[in-house]
Order: structure tokens, then sequence, then C-alpha cells
């Protein structure tokens, strides 16, 4: 069914058709108005649209049991709106650039928001050197156009990271109006200002995910990330878990805490919380002075091993940044498929070739091709730990950025890799961490040093 469904996608004549769909109508993008019909809601068909959503559905009943869907759970899913965008955003890809592997969407699935530069704490491995609201950033007024313009270039769903993006006073205002413009968003926290009532106001606001940062036991973390913060931190998962927030432990993995691994996924587990993921160390922003904490590629090869195995035998979801994991679990002959950080597919029987097809669609490192990155103060970056302006919300059309910067060309075709990235037969479920060569070697196109096949690079 796989083979079958690429084919078809991949039919000149057939992607013809299919952009008819993906144009706009009063407004909106037409095909998202099919996939509201599709999810049961009552819609008001214009006279071109009345023929056409039936072909696209029928297409869309193909695709969902291609992919091993239920049709009720495709329909109920789809009555949100962060996923119609998201499927819209698939179509149009499609009609763009074929039924690439990895892909490309026409609009990003996902921006990180770097909401501020302020932090109430002081992490050697910051990727933003953060500290303080820098004199630039945007202000409540641009921060909501900027909501404005992401929701109609079709954008799906935003990370709200930073700094600390809770001590921002309109953090609540500008996420009541993602959500009100059909948007998902999650928050990225160092868990310190995580009180009960915040938690309620994210639970009242569809919050989708909430990732907290605990990075080693008490004097571990409280060394990495400042004096005192431990406690704090800890109070905050315990109330998010007490939540219906889904929670994730987010850790970053350094040759200062390496040892303390075990002890956080343990703590996952026993908190309650739904997720551990595993940040690998990028020498960005204050990390860049602080190089010297990152692991040899050694020990992040034993590192992901370790997850990849454990993943089978625990109750909660062991994830990772490294889009080497894909890699080391293709190699393992694991009976987990991971799909880098959004998410680990089980190898169940007679799904092999759709969760292959999956994992080379999703591609390991999606920067440039499904998320990219909006700074403080509006710039636009290919990812939160990549520096490179590519342009500016406030003056630069984001989709037109998003589709014909050269810069992020050259991420999407992984045959100019260097190094193994660019040969390795893993190269379409992996394609190396790009921040981390642009950190190292200050090129996009070198190889990622922290996998064993680039030893040589370290």
């Amino acid at each position: 069914m796989a083979e079958l469904i690429e084919s078809w996608l991949g039919n000149p004549l057939f992607r013809r058709v299919l952009g008819l769909f993906t144009k706009r109508s009063a407004g909106e993008r037409r095909f998202e108005k099919i996939l509201r019909h599709y999810a049961g809601e009552e819609v008001d068909f214009g006279l071109g649209d009345r023929v056409s959503h039936l072909l696209v559905e029928r297409i869309l009943d193909s695709v969902v049991q291609g992919a091993g869907l239920e049709p009720n759970e495709a329909r109920e899913n789809l009555k949100q709106g962060y996923w119609r965008k998201g499927l819209a955003s698939v179509f149009e890809g499609i009609t763009w650039r074929g039924p690439q592997k990895p892909f490309t969407s026409y609009c990003p699935f996902l921006v990180v928001w770097n909401f501020t530069n302020a932090c109430n704490l002081n992490c050697k491995h910051c990727y933003q050197k953060a500290d303080r609201p820098t004199p630039d950033e945007l202000t409540t007024e641009e921060a909501l156009d900027a909501v404005d313009e992401m929701a109609d270039a079709g954008l799906a769903y935003i990370a709200m990271s930073g700094g600390e993006p809770l001590m921002r006073d309109d953090f609540f205002e500008v996420v009541e109006k993602i959500g009100e413009r059909d948007m998902g968003f999650s928050l990225a926290t160092n868990g310190t200002m995580l009180s009960e009532e915040r938690v309620e106001k994210l639970e009242k606001n569809d919050c989708l995910y909430a990732q907290i940062s605990v990075d080693g036991r008490r004097d571990t973390h409280n060394d990495l990330r400042g004096a005192d913060s431990f406690e704090r931190t800890i109070d905050g998962v315990r109330n998010a878990v007490d939540s219906d927030l889904t929670v994730g432990i987010a850790m970053t993995v350094t040759g200062d805490n390496l040892s303390d691994v075990d002890w956080v996924i343990d703590k996952t587990e026993e908190v309650g919380a739904d997720i551990f993921m595993h940040y690998n160390f990028i020498p960005a922003g204050r990390g860049k002075d602080n190089i010297e904490l990152d692991i040899s590629p050694e020990e992040r090869e034993g590192l992901l091993k370790k997850l990849a195995k454990a993943s089978e035998d625990r109750d909660i979801d062991l994830l990772s940044t490294s889009p080497q994991y894909g890699r080391v679990c293709a190699e393992g002959g694991l009976a987990t498929t991971s799909l880098t950080h959004f998410d680990t597919v089980g190898q169940e029987e007679g799904m092999g070739e759709r969760v292959e097809f999956l994992a080379e669609f999703v591609g390991g490192c999606g920067t440039g091709r499904l998320y990219w990155a909006l700074q403080p103060n509006g710039d636009l970056t290919p990812c939160v730990f990549l520096p490179k302006k590519l342009g500016n919300i406030r003056e630069d059309d984001f989709l037109e950025t998003w589709r014909n910067h050269p810069f992020l060309e050259k991420i999407r075709e992984r045959e100019g890799f260097k190094g193994n990235c660019g040969s390795c037969e893993h190269r379409n479920i992996c394609g190396g961490c790009r921040a981390r060569a642009y950190g190292y070697f200050d090129d996009i196109l070198a190889p990622d040093p922290g996998c064993l096949k680039n030893e040589e690079y370290w």
C-alpha cells in the first residue's frame, strides 16, 4: 500500500489535480475546508468544491487505510485545527516538491518560538545565552500580528520556548490567540514558574504538551542550572503531572550529568510524567563557551543504545533530539523505530513497510524541512540551536522565506552533506544534526561530529 500511495503522489498529473484543492477559497485553503467536512463538520461548499471534495475524501480514505489508521480515529483527529493545517501542508508539499523522502512541507508544521530572552536561571549549556529581555523583542501587538501571519501561512503548531517564556506577562494573551487561530501549542520551561494557577491556565488554553528540564540529581541539576533551582523545578513537575497535561522531562546530556541519566529516567516514571527526552548538547549560545561539556561519539552511541533498549521495557516514551537515534534503532534490530524527537513507533506485525516509509518521510533532523524557529526579536532561523538569520517576521514574508531561502535549500538536499552524513545508508532517517555541524564547523553541510560514523571529525 505504501508503494501504491507513493506512485500516486509522485504522478505529475495527480499532483497537478491535487494542487487545485490546496488553493485558497474565501480566505481558507480549500483542502482545509474539505478536511473539516471529512471530520464531520457541516460545510457550505461553493460550486467549485462540490465535486472536488468527493474526490479528495476518496483519496483520504486510501491514505488512511495505507497508514494503518482507523477511519474514525482519523476523522476525530481532524476535528482539531492543527491536524487539518498539518495535513494540508503535507498535500501542498507534495504538489510543490513531490513525495520526497525525507519530506519538506510547503509550510512548516512547527515553529519553535523563543518567546523571550529573559530567564530566571543561568544554565551553563543554554543555547540562547538567556538572562534578561533584549530591547528589540517583539511587543505584544507585534507578537499577536506574528501569530496571525503564521496562521495565515498555514502553520499547524507553535512550541513556546525561551529563555523562560512564562516570564513575559503577555504569555497567556498570545497563546490564547494561537488557539483562536486553530493552531496547537506546547510549552518548554525550566518548571520553576509552574504554579498550580499557571498550570490551570495552560489547561484552559489547551496546551498539548509541557516539557520541563531536569538535568540530574539535585546537586548536578543545581550546578548546571543555578543554585536551589532543583526543588522549584520538581514542584513544577508535580503541579503539571497532577493536571491533564501531557508532561515530558527533558535532559540535556553532558559530560557533567551523563551518569545521572538512569536516575532521571527513573524519576520521570516515578513522578508520573509521560516522556523522557534526551536533548543533544549543541555548541551555541552559552554552550559555545562551555564546549567541553559535550559527550564523545562513543558516549552518545552508548546512550542512544541504552534509550532504544529501555524503550521496549518502560511505560514511558524515551525520545531523543539526536537524529542518530533513528540509525541506532535501525541497526539494532529493535522492535522500536525512532521518528527522532517526534515519537517512537513499534514494529508491530505486518507494519514494517509502513513504519519504514514513515521514518524516511519524517527523516530524522527536521530543521528547514518540517520546522524552523522564531527568535524573541522576530528573526527567523533554521532552528533554535542554529543562529543563522534568514529574515525577520516584522519585514519579511514568512511563507516565501521558508519556501525560497537558499540556506534552507542546502539543508533539504542531503546528497550535498559532507562526511558520512551525505553517504550513510541511513541518511534518510538521520541526516545528522545540522546545528551541531554549524556550531562546530560554521558549515551547514559539514558532518555531525557526534556520530561514531564521523569519528574522524571529532
